[in-house]
């Protein structure tokens, strides 16, 4: 399944992940987040279980909380994480159990937090 995003009848918008979340399609996941963040408050990533995920896509998940708490607006997943993201994120030290400010002072829902 390719990476592309899907308006709901609630006016949220949901990203489906497709196989990669790469440098190699890097561009295309920023275009779709930015395009979601600008048309919805609530924007939702849906991962495939086997998505393979490198830092670049977790510094452009990490890049798109940021924004959307900037604006009032709220980035999270649906689904459970997947484990090319948990193990990208555990093998680079990225692993965070603080608050974090872009998440309502609770952990980070993408560097080891709850949802």
């Amino acid at each position: 399944m390719p990476l592309n995003s899907s308006v709901r009848e609630n006016g949220n918008v949901v990203i489906t992940s497709g196989n990669s979340l790469t440098i190699e399609n890097a561009a295309e996941f920023s275009r779709i987040l930015r395009e979601a963040l600008d048309a919805a408050h609530v924007v939702a990533i849906e991962f495939e279980a086997d998505v393979a995920i490198d830092i670049i896509g977790v510094q452009i998940l990490c890049s798109a909380c940021k924004s959307a708490s900037g604006s009032g607006r709220k980035f999270t997943y649906s689904g459970p994480q997947p484990q090319g993201l948990t193990d990208i994120i555990f093998s680079s030290g990225a692993e965070r159990y603080a608050a974090c400010k872009h998440n309502n002072d609770s952990t980070c829902i993408w560097f080891g937090g709850a949802q």
